[in-house]
């Protein structure tokens, strides 16, 4: 037993001394930091409606905030969309100054309603759109889903990588708990749980105009 736990320390100092003591990299040469991706030398806007139709989703360029709630309105008009579920409080307050039904409880008809969202960030490459438990809560989401994203230039990224920074810009150190990201619609799947997305349809908003 004695010649057991000796030969089990001798294995665990080798182990030790080989973590302090770090080997030198196999592949020296190799470059870490630079981006694995080439980005086209399309406007970012341009390529990112490109890829979010691509996906499926429904894509509005709206001039100015007035531009914005004028198409929107037209929206629920021709899609019969009777009220809105807004998580998001200034996207809400700014709603019901309109005089847009907003709905705080579980709708009783939800194929009459739409859920209006607020994006942290939108991803040129493919299409994404990143949100986060601060403006958006999974009791407010609907099977119609309505984006609306304010400031087109300052929310846009290449990639996730660059996503993610906005958001560090946005919140510092204090990140909210939960990050997500969605592409386009999307079927409900009882057994994993997903979140049904029967339409998607995203409003960026130049409200620098």
């Amino acid at each position: 037993m004695e010649d057991i736990t000796t030969s089990r320390e001798k294995i665990l100092k080798k182990v030790r001394a080989g973590l302090l003591n770090k080997f030198a990299a196999h592949f020296p040469d190799v470059e870490m930091e630079t981006d694995i991706y080439t980005y086209p030398d399309e406007d970012h806007g341009v390529a990112f409606a490109k890829n979010f139709t691509a996906g499926g989703g429904g894509f509005v360029y709206c001039h100015n905030r007035f531009d914005f709630h004028e198409n929107l309105i037209m929206w629920m008009e021709k899609r019969g969309i009777k009220g809105l579920l807004i998580s998001d409080v200034e996207l809400r307050k700014e709603i019901q100054n309109l005089g847009l039904p907003v709905i705080e409880n579980t709708p009783d008809h939800p194929e009459q309603t739409a859920s209006l969202l607020s994006a942290e960030a939108l991803i040129a490459r493919n299409g994404g759109i990143m949100f986060t438990s601060a403006s958006t809560r999974r009791g407010f989401l609907s099977e119609v889903q309505v984006v609306a994203v304010y400031g087109q230039l300052s929310k846009m990224g290449d990639d996730i990588k660059q996503a993610l920074v906005t958001l560090r810009n946005k919140y510092g150190e204090k990140l909210p708990s939960l990050i997500s990201f969605i592409q386009g619609p999307v079927k409900g799947n009882k057994d994993t749980k997903v979140q049904a997305r029967s339409e998607l349809i995203l409003f960026l908003v130049n409200d620098l105009a």
